[in-house]
């Protein structure tokens, strides 16, 4: 239930939320307008409050903005107070929106439907005070989190009878979700902070990630108001879709003849032809690999993977075994958080961390060409899926495949989780010899293989789950195209590209 919380307590609490990207594709919403250099957003002037009439008390002007990752431009405005009349208005052009109240008592709930907002859905938020609110699918779910009701659902009385705490447990409860979610922090409070309702400003970009997200898993705005409101003060899982832009992926590095690039919502993963000098991999080799890092995958528990798919396409009858896009994770068998030693070598490194690999070869392409190179195929995984493997080492499980033994039919089904757990997904150095090799270190700028009492700083750090297409013998040309990806643990990830 709502309280009528101080001003200073409502703008001390801290949401979690991030600039994971903004624009397009927000599930029905409108795209978030981009500002230019010459022309800055500004916030709408009519959203700033008048000082209460002087001649008459009773009245004060109450507004602020609507934004779904753009303006709501002539949305409805209703604005139902704990005691008193409901008042109507609408937003402008820009989102600002101002109602005035005659002997209405606060709190208010606010809501906003119609105009640029898709029919069927609705904006909430609450108003303790006469300062600026937002009005955003942000505030929604404060007010369904802290409420713990459907704000739909929510009256005049339950406003006027709740607790003291509701909104301060509102803005805990969604911070704690989205952190947990994957998304990273930024201070404010989504209520009452003033932001610019157009891509690139931070809190706009969260929410267009945040209703992207939605839309890629197929979850409507109004389900998630449900979710967060029946879940008392449990988390709730929230879907994140990370965009790549092309200034990431160009940063990402690339192993010899190697490239990807982006073109509209196609990542290419391209391999030139040739051999090369030894020397990029950690374990030796001529070949070229193409690699796409994934963020934001670490910590994630091996035991709590579901699955995962990817739409692909590419040439799967030339250029050998290894000429196909293939899925590596690397797995701290612990997971217990400790470092590496600062003398560790390869082979120290290499017992702490396996490298854990979906190979879609044997299920996909050996079997029944399933992949096509004319038209996006999509690969799809379990544990239960055959053609996983592990790297060298002690096993981990007694149907699961250790490299070189190989052969296609294995699966993550029978991982010995008994034994490790909390094994989960690391980013880092993790001594695979068909990874980066850094030469920063003279004992590491070889035209050899590596042994492993090389330093474990030979082999660069980089995230740990990534898609390769190649490795360190494929001197082939050759280009895959891969479309959407989607991993599926404890709560949905999607990674997009534009």
């Amino acid at each position: 239930m709502l309280s009528i919380l101080s001003r200073s307590l409502v703008a001390a609490a801290v949401l979690t939320i991030t600039a994971c990207g903004g624009g397009g594709g927000n599930g029905g919403f409108a795209t978030p307008t981009q500002a230019s250099s010459a022309n800055p957003p500004t916030r709408p002037a009519e959203s700033r409050l008048a000082t209460p009439d002087a001649n008459t008390a009773s009245t004060t002007r109450l507004g602020g903005l609507a934004a779904v990752g753009a303006p709501v431009a002539n949305g409805s405005v209703s604005v139902q107070c704990a005691t008193g009349a409901a008042v109507a208005t609408t937003t402008g052009a820009t989102g600002a929106w101002s109602a005035t109240l005659t002997g209405q008592t606060f709190p208010c709930l606010v809501t906003v439907s119609g105009g640029t907002v898709p029919a069927g859905q609705s904006l909430y938020s609450v108003a303790l005070d006469a300062s600026d609110l937002n009005v955003t699918p942000l505030t929604g779910l404060v007010v369904a989190g802290g409420l713990h009701a459907d704000p739909s659902t929510i009256t005049a009385s339950s406003l006027a009878s709740s607790a003291s705490s509701a909104l301060e447990q509102g803005l805990a409860k969604v911070n704690a979700s989205l952190k947990a979610s994957g998304y990273t922090p930024l201070a404010g409070n989504p209520l009452t902070t003033s932001f610019q309702p157009s891509a690139g400003d931070a809190h706009d970009d969260l929410i267009s990630t945040l209703m992207r997200s939605l839309a890629d898993e197929n979850i409507a705005y109004d389900e998630m108001l449900s979710s967060i409101a029946a879940a008392g003060d449990a988390d709730v899982s929230i879907p994140l879709t990370h965009v790549f832009k092309t200034a990431e992926l160009a940063a990402i590095p690339q192993l010899n003849k190697a490239s990807i690039s982006a073109s509209g919502d196609e990542l290419s993963m391209t391999l030139g032809a040739g051999a090369n000098a030894v020397g990029s991999f950690v374990g030796g080799g001529n070949g070229n690999k193409a690699v796409l890092q994934l963020p934001g995958l670490a910590g994630t528990k091996l035991i709590d993977f579901k699955d995962m798919a990817m739409d692909v396409k590419g040439a799967t009858s030339s250029g050998g075994r290894n000429v196909y896009a293939y899925v590596n994770f690397t797995v701290d068998l612990t997971c217990d958080g400790s470092p590496l030693a600062a003398n560790a070598t390869l082979a120290d490194v290499r017992k702490k961390r396996r490298i854990v690999i979906f190979d879609p070869f044997a299920k996909f392409v050996q079997q029944d060409n399933t992949i096509s190179d004319s038209a996006f195929s999509t690969v799809k995984f379990s544990r239960a899926t055959p053609g996983w493997r592990v790297s060298a080492g002690t096993p981990v499980g007694s149907g699961v495949a250790l490299n070189p033994d190989y052969i296609g039919n294995e699966t993550l089904a029978s991982f010995d989780f008994a034994t490790y757990p909390n094994a989960c997904i690391v980013d880092g150095v993790t001594g695979d010899g068909g990874m980066y090799r850094d030469k920063s270190d003279a004992q590491c700028d070889t035209t050899a293989a590596l042994a492993g009492d090389k330093p474990a700083a030979c082999g660069k750090p980089y995230s740990g789950a990534i898609v390769v297409l190649g490795d360190s013998g494929t001197v082939v040309a050759s280009d895959w195209k891969v479309k959407k990806i989607r991993f599926n643990a404890a709560n949905a990830r999607n990674f997009a590209f534009q």
